[in-house]
């Protein structure tokens, strides 16, 4: 059962303890303790009365085991009583989505169950459990205590996130954000995240923003975020293409590279391509290949295809995992098929950690789900140049997540809110001219092209070459480098 536990670094969870402002002798609690981050750095900086709640028996057994004389407890913190009040709370609370919450319905615990506790009224109905444990938390808090608390920072950035923020502001002041990028997280999870220090019921003030990077155990401040301006481009993208994520297999064990060695099972194999490490240049030609598993005849199988299936079948039954498979094998019993995806078009990386590229799959397999598949609505090279181009690494630059180490997340809204110019203004000579030297880039892989794409586009655009430019120069530095 998936618990949403992340563990944080041990020198993150020392940082959080260190913004508390209490007494060395205030009760605090850890609401999810885990790994037992929080409570060691708390005992470090010289607090004592600190409780804990943990709903993983491993866990608890473990952390007790090592700190016996604490008041620790193997409950769902989300149950507890709100008789005790506490002067600090630290926490990092589990990062489970809103639609896998009636997953923990073992447990007691479901959307539904949540929604009838009156402090959880003004969350939205999208709210993840991170949010629920965040308001517990308050709930649980004396008036002018202090909350810390490291979670995801994607609800700044989705839509109910403003009835989060409004929510929150109702009960607490926020008092310290602090974005933090790097190895945040044990096993190097890769999630973006904020520490929140709020206060319950705090005199109103503006929040402290403070930017920081995680590197080899040691906390760096960086240089706070620059607003780059935007582009004056009209066009939207949803006019010149449409953008979709590649094909998800939902278990890459079994479906990539079966190790098949007749020639009729061979049938039953599609290319795809897995990795943008496997692809050269500007193009999928000469791309390493996988091989897929793809089922079209159920009833005609080579009896290697059929050992192959029951094998896994009798693999997942066992398991109950992944539990998307499991659940299609109780409904249909041809639950091993899966819908391929066009990968036709122009594909590009969901994450980057140097330069932008975006490629033309002139190999036409399909390709896996860390791609973009990108379908021009207009000439695919001229679309292939309107993309790889200064002015598009730009947006892209601006509106990507950087975690940290030069990567750089980009996410299908990302894309789909990227602006062009209107090509019906463009030269008849310029769109030529455009075509071509993206169908050189494809094929000769020179990034000199791009430069040329760049030097036209800006024909179309207020701002000059020179100018995007630098800006693009800039902005690529502060990712990669953490500065300006």
């Amino acid at each position: 059962m998936d618990l949403g536990q992340v563990f944080t670094n041990k020198t993150v969870a020392e940082y959080m303890v260190s913004l508390f402002e209490l007494e060395k002798d205030s009760l605090i609690l850890d609401p999810c303790f885990g790994t037992g981050a929080f409570l060691k750095a708390s005992m470090l900086q010289g607090f004592t009365n600190i409780e804990g709640y943990e709903i993983d028996n491993e866990l608890y057994e473990n952390v007790k085991m090592q700190f016996p004389k604490l008041s620790l407890y193997n409950n769902d913190f989300l149950k507890a009583s709100n008789t005790i009040k506490y002067d600090g709370i630290i926490m990092n609370p589990p990062y489970i989505r809103q639609e896998k919450i009636d997953d923990l319905k073992i447990l007691g615990i479901t959307k539904t169950k949540l929604r009838k506790n009156k402090i959880f009224e003004q969350l939205p109905s999208t709210a993840n459990m991170y949010m629920y444990f965040i308001f517990k938390a308050l709930d649980l808090l004396k008036d002018e205590g202090e909350l810390v608390v490291i979670f995801p920072s994607s609800w700044m950035d989705a839509r109910s996130g403003k009835i989060f923020q409004r929510a929150l502001n109702s009960y607490a002041t926020i008092i310290k954000q602090v974005h933090i990028s790097g190895e945040v997280f044990e096993k190097s999870a890769l999630v973006e995240v904020v520490i929140l220090k709020l206060k319950k019921n705090g005199v109103k003030c503006k929040s402290d923003i403070v930017y920081l990077e995680i590197r080899d155990d040691s906390i760096f401040e960086v240089k706070k975020k620059v607003d780059y301006e935007d582009l004056e481009f009209d066009i939207p993208f949803s006019k010149y293409a449409s953008v979709r994520r590649g094909l998800t297999t939902g278990y890459n064990a079994m479906y990539i590279n079966p190790t098949f060695k007749k020639e009729g099972s061979k049938n039953y194999l599609v290319s795809i391509i897995s990795s943008p490490k496997a692809i050269v240049g500007y193009g999928t030609k000469g791309a390493d290949v996988d091989n897929l598993l793809y089922v079209q005849d159920c009833e005609n199988m080579p009896d290697e295809v059929k050992r192959h299936i029951k094998k896994w079948e009798k693999q997942i039954r066992t398991t109950k995992t992944p539990k998307t498979l499991y659940q299609r094998m109780q409904k249909d019993e041809n639950w091993y098929k899966i819908n391929l995806v066009d990968g036709q078009g122009i594909v590009f990386s969901y994450f980057v950690r140097n330069d932008m590229k975006f490629i033309m799959n002139n190999l036409g397999c399909p390709v896996r789900d860390n791609f973009y598949i990108i379908k021009p609505q207009i000439d695919e090279y001229l679309m292939l140049a309107l993309l790889n181009n200064f002015f598009t690494y730009y947006q892209l630059e601006k509106n990507g997540k950087k975690y940290g180490a030069g990567l750089l997340k980009l996410q299908r809204y990302d894309i789909e809110a990227l602006k062009f110019p209107d090509i019906s203004s463009f030269s008849i000579d310029d769109k030529v001219e455009l075509v071509n030297l993206a169908k050189d880039l494809v094929y000769t892989g020179n990034k000199i092209n791009i430069i040329k794409i760049t030097e036209i586009m800006a024909k179309y655009s207020k701002e000059s070459f020179e100018m995007i430019t630098n800006m693009y120069e800039k902005i690529r530095k502060f990712r990669l480098e953490g500065k300006e």
